[in-house]
């Protein structure tokens, strides 16, 4: 074939002026005259022609021009010779191109481009190197690795930065220290696993090099100095920088070396000796690069240690107001929020971690500061918060570390589970507080929704705390302890949060998994509990049955036996027997006293279960104990009334035994026995109801509920109900008047109506018994029509007047 000598000259020449090292030069033209030994003529001038345009096109910076050509002459090569020579030279332009701009090396992070034109250069070389343009094994692609070393670094990937760093200094001929000193950088801005020892290593082999300069020892000896400061050396640091001090102090390196003397000193717990070296070293510096704010900003760490924050705040400001856009800059930003934090201004200071919290997203391989750091200070800083009862402030920082945290850690998942848990257990303990600190008032318009404001955010924070403990759940493998104490703590959260589904869900899970430890017993019995609140009777009472017969003597087996009665009363139809003999078994169990919580409990639910089975003498043995007994539970109205009621129908049953005794002398005695004890009866029931009205009156009305208020009407009436079936109508009308003056306009002002019309016709009171049918009538055209659809009594108006109209026209008066 006949080969054309200015073609292949036309070529080399080009690749010439893109490529430095001379083996290269040669590689690319032994290429290059490969490729025209097997192609036709022209097909090779053609090729040789365009990429000697490219070669042009990128000498003279025409770089949109040189992009677009370059796709071109990619779609025309023939072979992966000419592919791999197309990719290399527009790696080798790009590189150019953003070190014209200064957006390519290892201290350009603010004029990096977008992350496209990295990956391009990646791409490019990548697949010039697997084209075998040049062998990607040979000392001609050192300098490819070197800048795909780069290019990664841009991409914020460090660990593929550091292969190609170190896989370009085993291929590069001979010594290449601006290969070492790069590598180093990037060692100790990354700070990967064993990055200490490794980057001595590099800093040993450029010290002990021939080729090594006075100034690039002195680098090295600083460079060396700081890892032995990180690596905790400060005694072997000090003994480095003293020995080296005179050698290196005509170099560029000697106030960073003076530094370094001041920080290990520093770390050495040497505060004060620190502080005057840096302060005089601050003191006579002329520049305001990297050195100056690296002092800077160990004088603000020594300050804020001392707790000399204003000192603090004035070194951080320094560093702040000289270092936009450097890397130090976030080191000052951490700084200022910790000051911020130490003069409580909690506001300012979140602000500060979050600035710095984002910096570091953009520049995570800044010099200043590393995640773990921030993230340290902010979990310190927290935790104080906590401590102090702070907790919503405590989750803000928390919050700002989880943005810096990965997903997997677990520490901080079990940190944000806690403390939303606390904070959750915080907000329902005020909310407590205030409703007892206004029991007795009667409620503003806005308490209500501030009592449902603040047990909304309860639930919020006890969702969150849930949904974090099941995190920790998920990352605890291997610790058996912490999984189930997280998996135990979802459960509990999720209820106190009013999720029932997901509280069942995960008591069910925890059951399931946990059967065997010490604390499946109280799942079991949250489980029985979670089932029963939502009138899921059958399921509670197997789960609580479960729990009795595994586990006996167990404390929530003794928790459960109350709730299990409940839950067979709440069935339908109740199983009373069952119920009874649980709550029978409670007081009959000589472990338990009176005081006892359980015990307690078992007389005001048998007692009710015994007026409900109108078992009347039973339930006063019972309540009235209980009244006795317990005078500030809560339940205390309603067992009053219940006791009462109790004495009130036990007097009435008695009505039908003195109907059936004879008037015979011989039955005389116990008719009298029965006429006074039903009238004993009767008596103590109008005591109780008296009883149980002061104690719901002292309820403020806005606070009673709807059963206190049934109580309480019921209370009313029945009271004078005893008199009246006593035969004291005087003082049954009075009483019954006090009932139609607290509930006018309503059912029960008429119902009380009729009872004293009633009174006055037996006291003979004609002409008072008709103005009450007046006064009646009158309420009764006076009442709203919504008036009949509330209350205990069912009668329409109609039948109302229908009644007092008869009465009318009766002839009574």
């Amino acid at each position: 074939m006949d080969e054309s000598p200015r073609s292949r000259m036309t070529l080399r020449q080009a690749m010439a002026r893109q490529w430095q090292i001379p083996l290269f030069i040669l590689a690319m033209a032994a290429f290059v005259i490969l490729l025209m030994q097997l192609r036709p003529e022209e097909a090779v001038d053609g090729f040789a022609q365009k990429y000697e345009g490219l070669s042009v096109l990128s000498d003279q910076g025409r770089y949109s021009e040189f992009y677009s050509q370059a796709e071109i002459l990619r779609q025309e090569a023939e072979d992966d010779e000419q592919l791999g020579q197309v990719h290399f030279l527009a790696a080798r332009t790009r590189v150019k191109e953003l070190k014209q701009r200064h957006a390519f090396g290892l201290d350009e992070y603010l004029n990096r481009t977008a992350a496209v034109n990295y990956e391009r250069i990646v791409e490019d070389y990548n697949q010039s190197l697997s084209r075998g343009c040049p062998d990607p094994n040979g000392p001609e692609s050192a300098e490819i690795y070197y800048d795909l070393g780069q290019a990664y670094w841009c991409l914020n990937q460090p660990d593929k930065a550091i292969l190609c760093y170190q896989r370009a200094i085993r291929q590069a001929e001979g010594y290449s220290l601006q290969m070492h000193k790069d590598l180093v950088g990037i060692y100790l801005a990354s700070r990967p696993e064993n990055y200490i020892p490794t980057s001595l290593e590099h800093l040993e082999v450029i010290l002990g090099h021939d080729q090594t300069g006075l100034e690039d020892k002195a680098w090295a000896y600083a460079r060396k100095a700081n890892l032995l400061i990180r690596q905790g050396q400060e005694e072997q640091a000090l003994e480095l920088l003293n020995s080296v001090a005179e050698t290196c102090q005509n170099t560029p390196y000697s106030e960073e070396l003076e530094f370094l003397r001041g920080s290990a000193l520093r770390h050495a717990g040497q505060n004060d000796q620190a502080d005057l070296i840096l302060r005089e070293l601050l003191g006579r510096m002329t520049s305001r690069g990297d050195i100056f704010a690296q002092v800077a900003l160990e004088l603000g760490k020594i300050s804020y240690e001392q707790y000399r924050d204003q000192d603090a705040w004035y070194f951080y400001r320094l560093v702040l107001d000289t270092q936009m856009g450097k890397d130090w800059y976030v080191g000052a930003v951490l700084g200022l929020a910790e000051c911020a934090a130490l003069q409580q201004r909690y506001d300012e200071s979140i602000e500060r971690y979050q600035e710095a919290a984002d910096w570091l997203e953009k520049n995570p391989l800044n010099q200043a500061v590393e995640s773990a750091q921030i993230q340290k200070s902010l979990a310190i800083l927290a935790h104080k918060l906590g401590m102090e009862k702070e907790n919503t402030l405590a989750l803000r920082f928390l919050e700002v570390e989880r943005q810096l945290a990965p997903a997997e850690d677990l520490d901080l998942a079990y940190r944000l589970a806690q403390r939303h848990y606390y904070t959750g257990m915080q907000l329902m303990e005020q909310l407590a507080e205030e409703k007892a600190a206004v029991a007795k008032e009667e409620p503003s318009d806005q308490e209500p929704v501030w009592f449902e404001q603040q047990a909304q955010q309860a639930g919020v924070h006890f969702e969150q705390a849930a949904e974090n403990f099941l995190q920790v759940s998920v990352l605890s493998v291997g610790n058996d302890r912490l999984y189930g104490e997280a998996l135990e703590y979802a459960a509990i959260c999720y209820d106190k949060a009013g999720n029932t589904d997901q509280s069942i869900a995960s008591w069910k899970r925890f059951v399931t998994e946990r059967e065997g430890q010490p604390s499946w017993p109280r799942g079991v019995f949250h489980l029985a509990q979670a089932l029963q609140s939502i009138g899921r009777y059958p399921e509670a009472i197997g789960y609580y049955t479960l729990l009795r017969e595994r586990h006996p003597l167990s404390i929530a087996a003794s928790d459960a036996v109350i709730p299990l009665a409940k839950c067979y009363l709440g069935q339908d139809p109740p199983e009373k027997d069952k119920a009874m003999a649980l709550l029978l078994s409670v007081l009959e169990d000589r472990a338990l006293t009176p005081k006892s919580v359980h015990y307690r409990n078992a007389m005001f639910e048998l007692g009710e279960l015994y007026y409900r089975n109108a078992d009347y003498a039973s339930a006063i043995q019972i309540l009235t104990v209980a009244v006795d007994r317990y005078p500030q539970d809560e339940r205390l109205g309603k067992t009053m009334f219940l006791a009462g009621d109790s004495y009130r129908k036990s007097g009435l049953r008695l009505d039908e035994q003195l109907r059936n005794l004879s008037q015979e002398p011989a039955e005389m005695l116990k008719r009298e026995k029965t006429s006074q004890l039903r009238r004993q009866n009767l008596e103590e029931a109008k005591n109780y109801f008296d009883r149980s009205i002061e104690f719901y009156s002292q309820i403020p009305e806005g606070r009673r509920g709807e059963v206190d208020e049934m109580y309480l009407r019921h209370g009313y009436m029945y009271r004078a109900d005893c008199l009246y079936d006593l035969a004291r109508y005087e003082e049954a009308a009075s009483l019954y008047e006090k009932a139609v003056l607290r509930y006018q306009l309503t059912h029960t002002a008429l119902a009380a109506f009729v009872q004293i019309i009633n009174c006055q016709i037996h006291l003979g009171h004609i002409e008072q018994a008709r103005i009450s049918n007046e006064r009646a009538i009158w309420q009764l055209r006076k009442m709203p029509d919504e008036a009949f659809a509330a209350g205990p009594v069912s009668y329409s108006r109609r039948e109302w007047e229908a009644w007092f109209d008869w009465t009318a026209k009766s002839g009574l008066w």
